[in-house]
């Protein structure tokens, strides 16, 4: 079984993903992003799931009380407007969890 790419984000940000196979799901608003993000995660059709940052910070803590699983893994991107940072917290969030200290301090 192959299994799928999928990115929630705003219009903009999402419509060019879609000549390239990932199926593309805009929103306009948090109900929308968290409907998508639950549509996704429950299907077993999905590996990835990438969602701009501006939507990682609208919907964290919706995604924070999602049950851990291998798949789909959610990957935060940066958006047409620009890192906010969400993606890096996220990363430095897995590595503590794997490792039991965030290596990736700068202090």
């Amino acid at each position: 079984m192959k299994l799928k790419i999928a990115i929630i984000g705003s219009g903009d940000a999402v419509a060019g993903f879609k000549a390239v196979g990932v199926d593309a799901m805009p929103v306009k608003t948090t109900e929308e992003a968290e409907a998508k993000v639950k549509e996704v995660y429950d299907s077993t059709e999905y590996a990835t799931l990438f969602i701009t940052e501006d939507w990682i910070d609208q919907i964290k803590d919706f995604l924070d009380e999602l049950p851990a699983k291998a798949l789909p893994a959610i990957v935060a991107i940066p958006s047409q407007a620009g890192s906010t940072g969400a993606g890096l917290d996220n990363l430095k969030k897995i590595v503590e969890q794997a490792v039991g200290s965030d290596i990736l301090s700068n202090e």
